[in-house]
């Protein structure tokens, strides 16, 4: 089966309407609530509902956890670290002297960006919703039956593709 790309322009998110078939896999589903993927860090991001099965519903809740933990905390963290890791390189470049302080801290940003990456791979399903720059909403792998159904009730939304 085919899959699509939804692209919701920003000023139809309010009054989006919607089949209650799920986004994931077309079975029948029920509304759920989701802050969407933000493209800024400073930006909150608006709650939209959305069609989801039970199953696909647990993706996304896990999903909206790990979301929580990137803005709270894996984000900041590895902000303070960089920033550290850099006041540390030019202290020992000032100093002239050797410190395993900067390797330390560039590690350690890695790391965080390694745990990051892993949990944006793993947990994250591709039909969550992204933020995109402009306040479009973007909602990926919908399977192609489903995206028509969304089409035919919203002639806003479209069909897109990531370069779009």
């Amino acid at each position: 089966m085919s899959r699509k790309e939804l692209v919701i322009p920003r000023q139809v998110v309010a009054s989006l309407r919607f089949p209650s078939i799920s986004l994931a896999d077309g079975s029948p589903a029920g509304p759920l609530a989701v802050r969407p993927w933000r493209a800024s860090l400073f930006r909150r991001s608006r709650r939209v509902t959305l069609p989801f099965d039970p199953r696909s519903a647990e993706r996304m809740r896990r999903a909206l956890t790990v979301q929580r933990l990137e803005t709270l905390l894996l984000g900041p963290a590895r902000l303070v670290v960089v920033v550290i890791g850099a006041a540390a390189l030019l202290r020992a470049w000032l100093d002239l002297a050797f410190s395993y302080l900067p390797y330390v801290f560039v590690s350690a940003a890695l790391a965080l960006q390694g745990v990051s990456s892993y949990l944006g791979a793993r947990v994250i399903p591709p039909q969550y919703p992204r933020e995109r720059k402009g306040g479009a909403l973007s909602i990926r792998d919908v399977p192609e039956g489903v995206a028509d159904q969304w089409i035919a009730m919203n002639p806003e939304v479209r069909s897109g593709t990531p370069r779009d």
